[in-house]
């Protein structure tokens, strides 16, 4: 069982890579001209879809230690494919492990690594790839907004309608990232909710105190009253999350 453990353990870690590959490989895109694809866009667009925008994350992390800013789209190319080239690394790193302990594993076959594969997804990188599906989302609206404002500026327009249409982008991309995370709020607690995610599966279910506690029936009503007490507080808590989340959108 302690083999089959560490095989779960490196199919979770090739899933995370690759879940952050796809994340990497969108900054690629967005910074080299290739996030939209024109034929699969359902609106006509007034501004071009092939320029180069690196993603605010991207210029953050590369210029806080470039002093020099003058290449600033090859120092992000640069950062950027440097990263990919880390993470394929280090995926190859992983997927060789897993097929050197899956071949010594007797009775280790496909199925068992599909079943394995659909547990860890949905109970461990569930969360974290509706996380990056909805980084994606905001990568794509900033492109669109950035290159609106950049057709917009073509017109020369004055300082004032140069503010004017700054603030609206930054209105409407503060709005889009409210509604992106109170989306993702309502998903994490949908996940939550799961019977994998019940009260009777979490580790504070089995306190040592109670469990210690010889008279059955008083160790069973304490459980109960632990249970509802905890159940209550959750739903408390998810509430005053999404009040909090709604007040914001």
């Amino acid at each position: 069982m302690d083999e089959l453990r560490k095989i779960a353990i490196l199919i979770y870690k090739i899933m995370v890579i690759q879940t952050y590959q796809y994340l990497w490989k969108i900054y690629f895109k967005s910074g080299t001209g290739q996030l939209i694809i024109p034929f699969e866009t359902k609106q006509k667009l007034s501004y071009p879809t092939t320029l180069s925008i690196w993603p605010k994350e991207i210029k953050a992390i590369v210029l806080s230690n470039k002093k020099d800013t003058t290449n600033e789209n090859e120092i992000c190319l640069k950062f950027t494919n440097d990263h990919l080239c880390a993470l394929q690394h280090q995926l190859k790193q992983y997927q060789q492990e897993l097929n050197i302990k899956a071949n010594n594993f007797q009775g280790y076959t496909l199925s068992v690594q599909e079943k394995l594969m659909t547990y860890i997804e949905e109970n461990l990188n569930s969360s974290l790839s509706k996380k990056i599906d909805h980084k994606v989302e905001l990568i794509h609206y900033d492109y669109h907004i950035r290159a609106l404002k950049l057709e917009y500026f073509q017109h020369k327009p004055n300082e004032y309608q140069k503010q004017l249409m700054i603030q609206i982008c930054q209105s409407n991309y503060e709005q889009e990232t409210s509604e992106q995370e109170y989306e993702l709020l309502k998903q994490k607690i949908a996940y939550y909710n799961l019977p994998s995610q019940s009260f009777e599966c979490s580790t504070i279910s089995h306190h040592p105190l109670i469990d210690s506690i010889q008279n059955l029936t008083v160790q069973e009503a304490l459980k109960k009253q632990f249970k509802e007490v905890a159940i209550q507080s959750r739903i408390t808590l998810f509430n005053m999350y999404l009040k909090s989340a709604e007040d914001q959108r």
